[in-house]
């Protein structure tokens, strides 16, 4: 019997047994992800961090999609700020966008393994919570993307310092600068996901199947193995990541994100203008 550990707007935290699952509730609204979630998680990742009787975390979701990005209200709120002072604007950017970083990195650090089982759609910031963890499945209709390029933005969650440690980063490379869509047969090709289930509906089964495997391992050595697997790239994926808060606290003033967002609502081609020579 599960026992609900945590509820938000966003999620819900279970547990059954040594097994905790969080699963994305927002399916009406493809789990699209607002400003006040990335808290919330970081305090559900707190607090599954501090139970000791904890083995393994199921990271899913409701729904026909697991993740259709950021909310788009919320670049809209970002930048609502852009009337303040520039520097000002901009240093609170920096921190805003370490602040939606944070989760991510408390995922990959956590002590257990982390299984992330999607289906549908999995696109932008949802991909980056999928590439912190360390298994993946994905039922046969789930399809990833790096969407952020078509929304005129470079992706600054992740994805880019972590994928190309999951995959060939010729492919990451494709992934990024197209924001075409990978599909399920394709990312277990790769060898981004473990599995493929046929049917969305037998997903949390089979991730649960996984985990109960895990769980019966020594902790003490899975927690060995993660710290040794992530401890020769974490310099360069934080490094990755604190340049990405520069950068996109320096550019996300550009026209060039609104005007993607409405040609994308409008779903027409946004004229941009040319770099400067």
């Amino acid at each position: 019997m599960a026992k609900l550990m945590l509820q938000t707007d966003a999620f819900c935290l279970n547990r059954q047994g040594a097994i905790a699952e969080l699963t994305l509730t927002r399916a009406e609204q493809l789990n699209t992800l607002q400003d006040a979630f990335w808290g919330d998680l970081s305090d559900a990742l707190e607090r599954v961090d501090a139970d000791p009787t904890l083995r393994v975390l199921i990271l899913r979701a409701e729904g026909e999609h697991f993740c259709a990005g950021m909310d788009l209200d919320f670049f809209a709120a970002v930048r609502a700020h852009g009337d303040a002072e520039p520097g000002r604007y901009r240093e609170w950017l920096r921190r805003k966008i370490r602040y939606l970083q944070r989760p991510m990195d408390q995922i990959e650090a956590l002590r257990i393994p982390v299984i992330a089982a999607t289906q549908g759609a999995c696109i932008g910031a949802g991909l980056d919570l999928v590439c912190a963890t360390d298994l993946r499945l994905c039922s046969a209709e789930a399809f990833y993307c790096i969407h952020e390029i078509n929304v005129a933005i470079t992706a600054d969650l992740g994805v880019l310092q972590r994928m190309p440690n999951l995959i060939a980063p010729a492919i990451v490379d494709d992934l990024a600068l197209t924001g075409r869509r990978m599909p399920a047969d394709e990312a277990r090709g790769s060898g981004f996901v473990r599995q493929l289930v046929d049917a969305p509906q037998d997903l949390p089964a089979a991730a649960m199947q996984l985990a109960e495997q895990l769980a019966a391992l020594s902790p003490l050595a899975l927690a060995g193995t993660k710290t040794a697997l992530r401890r020769n790239r974490r310099s360069e994926i934080a490094d990755g990541l604190d340049y990405m808060t520069v950068w996109n606290a320096a550019m996300f003033v550009t026209d060039d994100i609104p005007q993607a967002i409405e040609a994308q609502r409008q779903r027409q081609a946004a004229a941009f203008q040319d770099l400067l020579p």
